[in-house]
């Protein structure tokens, strides 16, 4: 499903977590549509795609208070030790047992109320066919959520800067990429500007840890110091400040 693993980066993508108010940020977007489903369906069919180690889901789960005899729960992780620890943080929500594979059956037909990508399009090979997969899966009343980042977000942009160290550019889909996805698809959707800001105390050990989780596997340990200097126009007296944005996507599948 994955062209990014996350595994070896899970403290530098924990410490992205917990000194950015992205998940904050999009849980406000998502959560007044997601009131008002609960308010019309007795119960909900949730498909969530690359739902990592399910933190930021069970956090959304905490502030929609749905019943757990009206929640239906199935996960999608490539990583199976996120899978499993997501199965678990999220058992509490339902009061079934929660489907949870590798990778989304093609077999899968009408069957969720709700899917759920939260910035994870960004790293799937067959992008097309991932999105074509997830809206059939889908009820005909049903809605596919989509969180992605395009080129204007302040961290792509960071990755453009790093090109003369790299030789290469962003190597993952843009909500751009998305958007021209969407638009060949006979399907409806809109879109809603999400705005967020990452802080954190400016030092070097802190830098990395952003940087990794940015970079992953392309950071070159060669290019440390220019790759620590691509931060410092974020540089706001003794912090980094990074004021950025993405888009929300709601895709309705109608048939």
């Amino acid at each position: 499903m994955t062209t990014k693993d996350f595994s070896p980066i899970h403290a530098d993508y924990a410490f992205f977590e917990a000194h950015s108010t992205e998940a904050h940020a999009d849980m406000e977007g998502y959560l007044p549509f997601l009131r008002r489903q609960l308010q019309t369906k007795a119960t909900l069919h949730w498909l969530d795609f690359g739902c990592g180690s399910g933190n930021f889901t069970s956090q959304l789960f905490a502030r929609l208070q749905a019943s757990p005899e009206n929640l239906h729960i199935s996960l999608v992780e490539p990583v199976a030790i996120y899978r499993q620890e997501a199965r678990i943080r999220l058992q509490r929500f339902t009061a079934y047992t929660i489907d949870a594979w590798a990778t989304l059956s093609r077999h899968a037909f009408q069957s969720y109320d709700l899917a759920l990508a939260n910035h994870v399009l960004y790293y799937v090979p067959d992008l097309p066919g991932v999105v074509e997969q997830i809206i059939r899966s889908l009820k005909p009343s049903g809605r596919f959520l989509i969180a992605m980042a395009g080129s204007d977000n302040a961290l792509a942009q960071i990755w453009t800067s790093s090109y003369p160290l790299l030789g290469k550019s962003l190597p993952y889909h843009t909500a751009e990429v998305l958007e021209k996805v969407l638009d060949r698809l006979p399907y409806p959707y809109h879109k809603q500007r999400i705005d967020y800001t990452v802080r954190f105390a400016d030092s070097e050990q802190n830098r990395l840890h952003m940087l990794n989780f940015m970079f992953a596997d392309h950071f070159d340990e060669r290019h440390r110091e220019q790759f620590l200097l691509l931060l410092d126009p974020y540089k706001e007296g003794d912090e980094i400040v990074i004021r950025s944005h993405h888009e929300q996507y709601q895709v309705i599948p109608a048939r």
